[in-house]
């Protein structure tokens, strides 16, 4: 059967309308809160994720918490460390848990400050030497000069050199296509991660030159995001090396900037499913939690990972990714599996039905029937039953008296169905205990495909004494 599209939006939202009557003023305005601020950010702009937040977040419920050095800050979907980096900068003791291998991994990396930094600059200027001695073993008629280019390598006859597309052949594996990342770039990009392996053993210092290359990645393919995972005209080629060694020379002075407190102010990673949190953590040991789980926006995060999963070898198959797919939460449509069960712990409660009953109306009013508009409603009793989940185990991490702050939006990816995140959120929080729930309108967040504005709110919940 031929696939009709069917727009996701209607010309006008109920709910919205009546927001906007009530809506007080943002804490964040000027485009302060997106993900992408982060990039002013030393440390957090080693690797950024476009599904993220910036620091302005952490660092406001810190200091309105009044956290100190002898709290520990815990971040149940820590993503690649934004709120440990902001813990350590202050002194504060941090942990958090990812489901995802490579946002474990950058989040990691991010958090090792006892590196020399002196070292590291005569290990840069040797992978660049390197990377010119494999350049200039092919043809390349290439428009940027390789750096550093050693003058006897000029001299070889071109006539005895190899296209680098015998590289790119040898190399490319089967799922990173040339769609997503075209072949000089990607042959550019795997010249460093060769030069990387062979200039350095295993180490902390060989981790940062290879999350300063995952970091371009996005930059240098045909990869964009808005926020959805989208491919662009085709990217012939970039001055990938001069990208890299701009990322490194920014990592370096960044380290050199930190101070001995800092550096030692302890900070845990840890690769695992938050809807297990208390196999991890100790019970009762947080004083706060600050994290921004997946939103119901249906965004598959590996897709918006899978440039870097794939080149770094931790996912190369379908298989691979099934296995991290089934550790995150279910958010996205192609993420649902027919053995799921985390909806049967909303399954009575009166605000998810009302959710799930006015997708279904819309559904039968266009028509839809579409394999992914089919999951649109267990989707959803997915996503808030796994969210029960988490929610439980953070209330048994947290101290007597601790606090839970969520940041998370609103949504209106299912048929228009505006979803008050926070408010169900809320719901949960109270029927499993929590108390004194607050929602604090953070920012207003434009959509891509409707008029209105996507609130994105801070949820408070508090473990009784």
């Amino acid at each position: 059967m031929a696939f009709t599209y069917h727009p996701p939006t209607r010309s006008e939202c109920l709910v919205c309308n009546n927001l906007i009557q009530h809506d007080g003023h943002p804490l964040i305005e000027n485009d302060k809160g997106k993900a992408s601020s982060a990039n002013v950010f030393p440390i957090h702009n080693w690797y950024n994720f476009v599904l993220g937040y910036s620091p302005e977040f952490p660092n406001h419920v810190l200091k309105r918490e009044k956290i100190s050095n002898s709290d520990l800050v815990i971040d149940p979907f820590m993503g690649s460390g934004t709120t440990l980096v902001c813990c350590k900068l202050q002194g504060i003791p941090s942990k958090g848990i990812d489901a995802n291998d490579f946002m474990y991994e950058a989040a990691r990396v991010k958090l090792n400050w006892n590196l020399d930094t002196n070292l590291l600059r005569r290990l840069r200027d040797d992978i660049l030497e390197t990377c010119s001695f494999i350049y200039n073993k092919f043809k390349w008629d290439d428009k940027y000069e390789a750096f550093a280019v050693q003058p006897m390598l000029r001299e070889n006859d071109p006539n005895e050199k190899k296209s680098y597309s015998i590289y790119v052949q040898q190399n490319r594996p089967t799922m990173l296509e040339s769609k997503y990342i075209s072949d000089k770039p990607f042959a550019k990009a795997k010249i460093i991660h060769d030069a990387i392996n062979i200039v350095i053993n295993p180490s902390p210092e060989k981790e940062i030159f290879n999350l300063a290359l995952t970091s371009i990645l996005i930059p240098i393919s045909n990869v964009r995001y808005g926020p959805g995972f989208g491919v662009v005209k085709p990217k012939e080629d970039v001055d990938v090396f001069q990208m890299f060694l701009s990322k490194v020379n920014r990592m370096i002075t960044d380290l050199d900037a930190l101070d001995g407190t800092q550096k030692c102010t302890p900070s845990e990673t840890i690769l695992g499913d938050t809807r297990h949190l208390s196999k991890y953590f100790n019970f009762n040991s947080a004083s706060l939690m600050i994290t921004s789980p997946p939103y119901p926006g249906d965004h598959e995060y590996t897709k918006h990972t899978r440039l870097e999963l794939i080149f770094s070898g931790k996912a190369t198959s379908k298989k691979e990714f099934q296995v991290i797919k089934r550790r995150l939460l279910q958010a996205s449509t192609t993420n649902i599996y027919h053995d799921l069960n985390d909806s049967e712990c909303v399954l009575d409660m009166a605000s998810i039905r009302d959710i799930t009953s006015s997708i279904q109306d819309r559904l039968i009013h266009d028509k839809a029937t579409s394999g992914f508009e089919r999951l649109y409603t267990k989707l959803v009793t997915e996503y808030f039953g796994g969210m029960y989940k988490c929610l439980e185990q953070c209330y048994m991490v947290l101290k007597p008296g601790g606090k839970i702050a969520l940041l998370v939006s609103d949504s209106h990816a299912f048929k228009m169905v505006h979803i008050q995140t926070a408010e169900i959120l809320k719901g949960i929080g109270c029927s499993l205990g929590y108390i004194n729930p607050e929602i604090i309108l953070w920012q207003l967040k434009t959509s891509t495909s409707h008029k209105y504005y996507l609130r994105e709110n801070i949820l408070l919940l508090s473990k009784p004494k």
